[in-house]
């Protein structure tokens, strides 16, 4: 193993590339569950926060050679770590949250807290933060894992009601539409026109798993993004929703299943979507459609 000799913040785009490259080495190496998709990445990267470019704000921890060894990703009171699995040491991710913590303790605010994240079967991580002072928090702020192979055979047919369509965006002309039916699905959302540009230039973006279902009025009534890592065969669906005015229709199930049969005709092997712990309503559906709890990833917090 390559010692992890210098850390220093997110320069430039080749960081971007070197910060992909370790989500598809790691995930080929252990498999699910993983912290973080390319998807993932690319949707935090531009719709989080206010700003731009999320990116700007990770820090990258990187080998003598000049190897990227694992980044972390701050947000408002919470960081993700993410390692390369080869490099994954109490030392590095115990760098990494002394890290985290300075950065949140530098932006101040009356409640200084920080949240990191651990699977259940993470022992090692899970070990890592008790150690440090984080508490375990409630599962209803956990996140389910769901995961499925896409053998074709047991693939959901797109069943959808009377006139409803179900098609994939159609670029800039659709942007507004689509936009408006995650407002709703998600309200109160901070969902932008601006932000779902950022995200179709994504390197990870594909019309053709920007899916959406069109209501017999024309109007967008279901949607659900899909992300593919293409050298893992891997999807992953980041976020799905309903029109509140369409919803116990079947439809947040037929433009998942769409998404499905998508996939595996792109090669795709397995499948993953994340869900609130506890959440009925999302859970059913993604059981629906084939998905299966793997793992749940709890919220660890520490008073600073």
């Amino acid at each position: 193993m390559d010692v992890v000799t210098f850390s220093r913040p997110y320069g430039a785009e080749t960081d971007y590339e070197q910060m992909r490259e370790l989500l598809v080495e790691s995930f080929a190496a252990t498999g699910p569950p993983d912290y973080c998709s390319l998807g993932d990445l690319d949707w935090w990267r531009y719709t989080t926060g206010d700003i731009p470019d999320a990116a700007i704000n990770a820090r990258l921890w990187f080998t003598a050679p000049g190897k990227l060894a694992g980044f972390a990703w701050p947000g408002q009171a919470q960081v993700e770590l993410l390692v390369r699995s080869r490099q994954r040491t109490h030392t590095l991710e115990g760098d990494m949250l002394t890290w985290a913590e300075e950065e949140r303790r530098g932006r101040g605010g009356e409640s200084l807290t920080l949240t990191a994240w651990a699977f259940a079967d993470d022992l090692e991580r899970t070990a890592l933060l008790r150690d440090r002072g984080y508490t375990r928090t409630a599962p209803a702020l956990a996140y389910d894992y769901n995961f499925r192979e896409l053998a074709a055979s047991s693939l959901p047919a797109v069943d959808l009601p009377p006139g409803y369509a179900v098609r994939h965006v159609r670029g800039e002309v659709d942007v507004e539409q689509r936009v408006a039916v995650h407002r709703d699905a998600f309200a109160p959302s901070r969902m932008t026109v601006a932000k779902h540009r950022a995200v179709m230039a994504a390197p990870t973006y594909r019309a053709d798993l920007d899916l959406v279902v069109v209501a017999p009025d024309g109007t967008f009534a279901a949607y659900c993004l899909v992300w593919y890592d293409t050298a893992n065969q891997y999807g992953v669906f980041e976020p799905v929703g309903c029109h509140s005015a369409h919803r116990q229709r079947g439809l947040g199930k037929a433009v998942m299943a769409e998404g499905l049969r998508r996939l595996a005709a792109l090669g795709a092997r397995t499948a993953a979507v994340n869900s609130l712990h506890g959440a009925v309503p999302a859970n059913r559906l993604y059981q629906s459609v084939g998905f299966r709890p793997l793992d749940v990833n709890y919220a660890w917090e520490k008073r600073l």
